[in-house]
């Protein structure tokens, strides 16, 4: 009898394929995981809007708004053994095309990474935490966007409505110390539990334009530079994996701003004070899931787990539960000289609706920013049409090419741009590019 023999099947490597990484630029043949395990984190990203206004505004065109973020941190007790001390540096090269300034005219920008060219310093500061992380006291070089006044389900969307809240940017000096301006300031933050964070943070409050602080580096802790204090209480229920409910995460804040400058506007415009003596203002947001697809259902998902599979690339990044989210932001400002007097804003995004497409994210959000009786005054005064209010509606999706790509087609409405008639309601179009090296 002859004996048929049979070859073990071959188990051969994938071959390489750049877009398989989670990182494009990859490992640095092996330096970027030993600098990690020693606390040292180096991070480059690349954004890019390509935008066009195709009705309305003060014109049509297409812009190109560009952002690439360096970052370094360090966990200096594992690089030094420095007990619960950190160091954050990161650096922001702004370029291209603001479609808002050129073309729209609005004061709700559709971009939320334009800005004026230039290379700035968005964060040098030093963190130290203390009595087992309940207390965190952090100072340098900051910028109040990357803890205060934001949701973590509006940040998919690419209008600026839907970051830090326009009722803080339009009426503190220049839009305050956010992206891609920071200022000198100190951070404490207090967590007594689980469950509860305290926050409050001071800061030179006018960072001044962007042309003449094209660093990050003009300082001024005179009268013109002013102070800027903000204050958040967050809190977090049902997050840990084994809770009944579905998650979610509230936040209570105020800020109070003085400063040197008028008491009030001059002239009539929907946007940032140069410089204004004192503003106030109270804030709420929420972000609350409303539907997680059950485990069960995801592992057997076309008869399997997808995320089992070494052929299908996962992000690296994106580890958000498949389901439904929601968010909404509500504020007022009750000085009397006031820009926006009340602001508002709600959005829903469902992640993985699409089958084999955890990663992918599908938006749509809607806010709205009132003009106070104070500038509604000035426009009527200045002969401007229609002074009330201006309004945005967002639908996006995000597309998760490969753990460390993304391009997010985007459409948004503009209602009144600059918050008056002057202007016909505006239709942009356009997408975002996300690459991690």
């Amino acid at each position: 009898m002859v004996s048929q023999v049979k070859a073990d099947p071959v188990d051969l490597p994938n071959p390489f394929n750049l877009l398989n990484q989670p990182r494009l630029a990859g490992e640095f043949l092996g330096y970027r995981p030993k600098a990690e395990t020693n606390g040292v984190v180096l991070s480059l990203q690349s954004v890019s809007d390509i935008l066009g206004s195709t009705t309305g505004g003060q014109s049509q065109g297409t812009t190109y708004s560009g952002l690439l973020n360096l970052g370094l941190s360090v966990d200096l007790e594992k690089a030094l053994g420095w007990e619960g001390t950190s160091f954050k540096n990161s650096w922001a090269w702004v370029y291209g095309r603001d479609q808002s300034q050129v073309y729209i005219r609005n004061s709700l920008p559709v971009s939320s990474i334009a800005g004026f060219p230039s290379f700035y310093c968005y964060e040098l500061w030093i963190q130290q935490n203390l009595f087992h992380d309940v207390v965190s006291l952090r100072g340098g070089l900051l910028n109040f966007d990357s803890e205060f006044m934001t949701s973590d389900t509006a940040n998919l969307f690419l209008n600026t409505a839907f970051g830090p809240m326009s009722l803080f940017t339009l009426n503190v000096p220049n839009g305050g110390p956010q992206y891609p301006q920071a200022t000198p300031g100190i951070r404490l933050a207090i967590q007594p539990n689980s469950w509860l964070t305290l926050r409050s943070i001071f800061l030179q409050a006018n960072t001044f334009q962007q042309p003449n602080n094209l660093f990050n580096f003009n300082w001024n802790f005179g009268p013109a530079g002013g102070l800027l204090n903000i204050n958040e209480a967050t809190a977090i229920w049902n997050k840990n994996p084994d809770a009944l409910g579905l998650p979610g995460t509230a936040k209570i804040g105020c800020w109070f701003q003085t400063g040197q400058g008028p008491t009030g506007v001059e002239t009539f415009s929907y946007g940032s004070p140069s410089a204004v003596a004192y503003s106030s203002g109270f804030y709420g947001i929420i972000d609350q899931a409303l539907y997680q697809v059950p485990k069960k259902a995801e592992e057997n998902d076309s008869g399997k787990n997808p995320k089992s599979s070494p052929q299908t690339p996962q992000p690296a990044e994106d580890s958000s539960v498949k389901g439904l989210n929601s968010f909404a932001q509500i504020g007022f400002d009750p000085q009397e000289v006031s820009v926006n007097s009340f602001f508002s804003s709600v959005g829903l995004v469902y992640t993985g609706l699409i089958p084999t497409r955890d990663a992918d994210k599908l938006g749509a959000s809607f806010a709205y920013a009132q003009m106070s009786n104070y500038l509604r005054n000035k426009a009527g005064a200045a002969g401007v049409p229609g002074a009330s209010f201006e309004a945005v509606a967002e639908l996006t999706y995000s597309i998760r090419l490969a753990p460390a790509v993304a391009i997010q087609p985007d459409l948004q409405y503009i209602l009144h741009p600059g918050g008056t008639q002057q202007y016909g309601n505006a239709l942009v179009v356009g997408a975002r590019v996300v690459v991690d090296f």
